[in-house]
């Protein structure tokens, strides 16, 4: 509590020296409406998975809107490859949060070389790090939202929305003082031939895909948000008792002591697949036929890929995280008083808003999913 207290004192102090200090110095871009004034684009999205999966929505309008022009993402080491082969994009340059210092200015001179004449930092909380990117990228107009001072790098600051919004929406809003508007929110992965004929000839290699494949991924960014492991290796064993169904367990990085703990609880061998290969993984999960998850970033790549998934969410905010489009379904315990806390541990210390979703209730689902896929 004090913790968070100290917090918003700080930020509500940043906001008004950074936001007085925006008002007085920095010099503000002037209104433009011709296309040809802007050649190359500079988009920043150099965060998790699932926030640069939901901003292709933006990628798409941007490269409609400005078809000219070039349009590069500045992306992370772990979520770059998720728009490799995207047609709206044409260059990727990685961040290495991991890197010396010396190597990130070199990168921002790398940047500064380019002659961005837009760039977009669509991020939507209080660290300063993008909004500090775009600055000293150089970019001509520079755009991002005004909140907790960041605006004092921007000289087109869009005005915060709704924070209750979408973040597919809440990122499409960023593009307002270009005067543009986003209709189409689905997000986007584009697998290549080759890609897709591998994910094909691995399913066929194990045995399975003959029947309905059910993907299973029990990891999630924050314990919070994880279903317990407990109802996870439930629904494995009711999963495989189902004769006429197929499963795969899914695993990246920091995901390994989870399934490791369904492998040990179940009475029988599960196929699993462990990668931090995110285009294998994409091409994989393109061949189930349902994937159930915690609420992270797989649960939007399958969203992406137009895969229907069964989703469990406890303290996640629900206007900004649910899964886009009306083929996927989400077990909430809406009832519960602390819902939606969006804290990265359980308050009350009961996690009831996951441990009371249970094994029968995604069962129901996905026999409910399956009879009218065949209908």
């Amino acid at each position: 509590m004090v913790k968070q207290f100290l917090k918003t004192i700080y930020l509500n102090l940043r906001k008004i020296l950074l936001g007085t200090a925006a008002r007085f110095f920095l010099k503000k871009s002037p209104d433009f409406t011709i296309t040809h004034e802007i050649k190359k684009i500079l988009f920043i999205r150099i965060d998790r998975i699932g926030d640069l999966v939901l901003s292709t929505p933006l990628l798409r309008v941007l490269k409609k809107r400005f078809n000219a022009s070039e349009l590069t993402v500045l992306a992370s080491v772990a979520n770059q490859s998720l728009v490799i082969n995207n047609p709206h994009v044409d260059k990727i340059i990685v961040y290495d949060s991991r890197q010396k210092l010396m190597d990130k200015i070199r990168l921002l001179g790398r940047l500064r070389e380019y002659g961005f004449d837009l760039v977009i930092d669509p991020y939507v909380d209080y660290e300063l790090k993008t909004a500090l990117i775009a600055l000293l990228s150089g970019g001509n107009k520079r755009i991002g939202y005004q909140l907790y001072g960041r605006e004092i790098c921007f000289n087109m600051a869009a005005a915060m929305p709704n924070e209750n919004k979408h973040l597919v929406d809440l990122t499409l809003d960023v593009l307002e003082p270009l005067g543009i508007a986003g209709r189409d929110r689905n997000p986007e992965i584009f697998l290549t031939e080759g890609e897709e004929e591998w994910a094909k000839n691995w399913v066929k290699e194990k045995g399975i895909g003959f029947k309905p494949l059910i993907g299973i991924h029990p990891g999630a960014h924050y314990e919070s948000q994880r279903w317990p492991v407990e109802r996870f290796s439930e629904l494995v064993e009711q999963l495989q008792n189902d004769k006429g169904l197929d499963l795969i367990i899914f695993g990246g990085p920091g995901d390994e002591k989870v399934v490791g703990s369904i492998g040990s609880m179940i009475h029988s061998d599960a196929l699993a697949y462990m990668t931090n290969d995110l285009r294998k993984f994409s091409a994989l999960l393109s061949c189930c036929s349902i994937l159930i998850c915690n609420n992270s970033g797989p649960l939007h790549m399958a969203v992406a890929l137009n895969i229907p998934t069964i989703s469990m969410m406890g303290p996640t905010n629900k206007n900004r995280w649910m899964p886009i489009g009306d083929i996927h379904k989400v077990l909430r315990i809406d009832e519960l008083p602390c819902i939606g806390c969006n804290l990265g541990y359980c308050k009350i210390g009961s996690h009831d808003c996951m441990k009371l979703i249970d094994t029968w209730m995604v069962m129901n689902v996905v026999r409910d999913f399956l009879k009218n896929k065949t209908t």
